[in-house]
């Protein structure tokens, strides 16, 4: 068979060979592993990513998903939006030290399902950000010493039943703890209080039925 109709036909279908190849060629690329973020250093697997001392305003977007430790401490993040880290299914460990946070929004933690470690000392909160930790069932240690918070109402920390550990130190204008600021949190071994200025007598501990370590 010849002619301008076959041709045409063979023109055409090359044609959507073509397309086909490119398309495939583009969601590879898409699916393949992704690169280390400009400010950032990475190891070989891109498992652990650290973004310290960069200047950074706020969360920076596209960290590899393979990620499981990451570091954005000595930065200038001021506020930690909703979904700020939804694609770090495997993220272990969060390091947010010493910025200058003072807002994190519900759902800023949302994603984050195998998270272990989140640290957030070293920053301008005056509230415990109970909200944000409504999905992070698999928390072990979380880190809030030495942040302005004035008071720690009760089930501060009831999403989070899982804690194992938790540091409240140097809230220096810490000068209330609700007597339910830590109902829930049967799993709890250490407690840090140290150089707080609460006021008045102790907090209620009964609810820490499995507490081994205390400062104060």
């Amino acid at each position: 068979v010849s002619g301008p109709l076959w041709r045409h036909g063979k023109a055409a279908l090359l044609c959507v060979l073509f397309l086909m190849v490119q398309a495939c060629v583009e969601v590879a690329a898409a699916a393949g592993p992704q690169g280390c973020l400009t400010d950032c250093s990475c190891n070989n697997q891109l498992s652990k990513v650290v973004c310290t001392r960069r200047g950074l305003t706020r969360v920076p977007p596209g960290i590899p998903s393979n990620t499981r430790h990451l570091n954005l401490m000595e930065n200038a993040i001021e506020a930690v939006q909703a979904d700020s880290f939804r694609n770090l299914h495997h993220l272990e460990v969060l390091q947010l030290g010493r910025n200058a946070i003072r807002q994190i929004e519900v759902g800023a933690f949302s994603g984050l399902t195998n998270l272990n470690t989140l640290e957030l000392f070293d920053n301008r909160l005056t509230v415990v950000p109970s909200g944000a930790f409504e999905y992070l069932s698999k928390l072990r240690e979380l880190w809030l010493r030495n942040n302005p918070i004035e008071s720690i109402p009760s089930y501060a920390f009831n999403r989070v039943p899982s804690l194992m550990r938790l540091d409240l130190g140097e809230l220096r204008k810490l000068e209330y703890i609700s007597d339910g600021a830590f109902e829930g949190l049967v799993n709890l071994k250490y407690l840090n209080l140290g150089m707080c200025s609460i006021r008045g007598e102790m907090p209620n501990l009964t609810p820490l039925v499995g507490l081994e370590e205390l400062e104060i």
